[in-house]
């Protein structure tokens, strides 16, 4: 018997910071309702170049963390590859 799960439909804040010149960046997410009280995550990036290589602080990088990368001329090929 599989366990029932409840989803929550949230409105989430993204904060995305890249640092070309140090190849690094950081993220954090957290919902708006509560101010991150219920839901939050922060984490670092690390780049070699524009190619996004790395990640820490939550299992999986979030899909809007990814294509604000993406739209900012990262390569983000690898961490697309983790989502499908």
């Amino acid at each position: 018997m599989s366990p029932h799960i409840e989803r929550e439909e949230k409105t989430m804040q993204y904060h995305v910071a890249w640092d070309k010149d140090n190849e690094r960046g950081w993220f954090e997410v957290y919902d708006d309702e509560s101010g991150g009280e219920d839901y939050y995550g922060e984490g670092g990036l690390s780049f070699d170049g524009n190619k996004l290589y790395d990640y820490d602080g939550v299992f999986s990088l979030d899909s809007a963390v990814i294509k604000c990368l993406k739209e900012w001329g990262a390569d983000v090929s690898e961490m697309e590859d983790l989502l499908e």
